[in-house]
């Protein structure tokens, strides 16, 4: 069956990451990736073409007869800013599923989500767009996890838990059953979220407090 094209944006750490996964799924072929850095234009990176910066996007669309796309980079901010042009611009956002991820069929998952090997995700959760769960995290039962928010490796949401849009859950974390996290927040890596934490902010340790 012939896969659909999808063009990548970035071509850095995070896009091999983001590459590994495509390839583990098997539904999509990266056409090309855009990237800023004028001195990767036109190199191949993992056998794909570095077809531009961002301001290529409408040629590459042309070119390769695909308005679906994946964000390949990992800064918070940009990856709002960029998801929110595209979609505006008529472009579509897919989702990476890791075919070893275990995602429940009652999960309610937005678009441009990325979920990667040995996560969990369990009944009822509400997962926004533009979302990452990386490697080995937990999302479970009736959890709300916002737009634009990145979970790093290892991070366990318990039952209930609701993350505002967003927000950095680093490396490691622990939130407990049915607590919240503030829209535009950083939880630092190994923290442990034993009440709400309803003000904006960087929180790190045990439990977490703000910094």
């Amino acid at each position: 069956m012939e896969k659909e094209k999808i063009i990548l944006l970035g071509s850095g750490q995070h896009a091999n990451v983001v590459l590994y996964n495509i390839r583990q799924q098997g539904k999509y072929e990266v056409a090309c990736m855009l990237d800023p850095d004028k001195e990767k234009k036109n190199k191949d990176i993992h056998g794909i073409r570095v077809f531009g910066s961002d301001d290529d996007r409408d040629s590459a669309k042309k070119t390769f007869k695909t308005n679906k796309f994946f964000i390949g980079f990992g800064d918070m901010k940009l990856r709002k800013k960029i998801y929110n042009m595209y979609v505006a611009e008529g472009w579509e956002p897919v989702n990476i599923f890791h075919p070893n991820a275990v995602i429940s069929e009652d999960a309610k998952i937005g678009k441009g989500v990325l979920i990667e090997a040995g996560c969990l995700v369990t009944p009822n959760p509400i997962i926004g767009n533009n979302v990452v769960i990386n490697t080995g995290s937990q999302v479970n039962h009736d959890n709300v996890v916002g737009d634009h928010c990145y979970l790093a490796s290892g991070v366990i949401l318990s039952g209930g838990v609701v993350i505002g849009e967003n927000t950095l859950i680093d490396d490691g974390v622990i939130v407990s059953i049915g607590k919240k996290v503030a829209a535009n927040s950083i939880v630092g890596a190994g923290a442990v979220v034993t009440r709400d934490l309803l003000e904006e902010g960087i929180y790190i340790g045990i439990p977490a407090r703000k910094k």
